[in-house]
């Protein structure tokens, strides 16, 4: 498709909308998580948590490399806001918002969101950081923060902005259906729906920093280069989770 003579905004939103129909988001485990029975679905929730850490728990890593790579200072500063959430801090408009939704300040603030999934897999059973460096999980990791800490400036905002932070409400809100079958309290599971509600304001963020990287064809280019890397990375570690899921329920 010729995208030469679209405008910036509509080239990010066409680029947003490719990601959120992306196998990464629809992907067979995702279903099959949210149609297992309550019975299943502590075991399955188990081997996400023990696996999914190790991902996701670099996350403030990932945004730091991605300011160190803009050369914006704008820019850097705009992405300063995603440090300060990610940390465990939250403007009291968000606070407001969030407690309407059910999620209460004390369980969140102060405490930044590696910690909160650690709390959720405390609630599994889930001891240390056992099953963060696993070979899956390792391998996406550091492909990811390479793509990142490597790439240009417009290739790491495609990658954890339009490849990441616009499809993460969408998978989350997935995950979170499974968990309430589950039984376990909200607080231990907290980390999935505040995830939900905040990732609107991140996805704004990125999206105004892609439009603007989107001014020229290279930027263009690298956006969509860094936005495919990151799909297809999490798509394969779906892959991986439902192999394992698929196994478990055959035995």
């Amino acid at each position: 498709m010729t995208t030469q003579f679209y405008s910036n905004r509509a080239y990010v939103d066409m680029l947003i909308n490719e990601a959120r129909v992306h196998r990464c988001v629809r992907h067979p485990y995702l279903k099959a998580l949210a149609d297992l029975s309550p019975g299943s679905i502590v075991d399955t929730l188990t081997d996400f948590g023990l696996h999914y850490y190790g991902y996701s728990a670099h996350f403030g890593r990932y945004l730091t490399a991605t300011i160190s790579r803009l050369e914006s200072l704008q820019h850097r500063q705009m992405l300063l806001d995603n440090i300060f959430e990610e940390s465990g801090q939250y403007h009291e408009t968000e606070l407001q918002v969030l407690e309407q939704n059910g999620i209460k300040p004390e369980w969140i603030v102060g405490i930044p969101h590696p910690l909160l999934f650690k709390r959720f897999r405390e609630s599994l059973g889930i001891e240390g950081d056992i099953g963060i460096n696993g070979v899956e999980v390792t391998c996406w990791r550091e492909m990811f923060y390479n793509i990142i800490a490597y790439g240009s400036p417009a290739e790491a905002i495609g990658a954890i902005g339009i490849g990441t932070e616009s499809i993460t409400n969408l998978i989350y809100l997935d995950i979170s259906s499974a968990i309430k079958k589950s039984g376990l309290p909200p607080d231990a599971t907290v980390f999935f729906p505040l995830h939900c509600e905040v990732d609107d304001h991140h996805q704004a963020i990125l999206k105004e920093i892609a439009i603007d990287l989107a001014s020229t064809a290279n930027g263009r280019f690298d956006l969509e280069k860094g936005m495919h890397k990151a799909l297809f990375l999490r798509s394969s570690f779906w892959d991986f989770l439902y192999t394992r899921l698929l196994n478990n329920l055959r035995k």
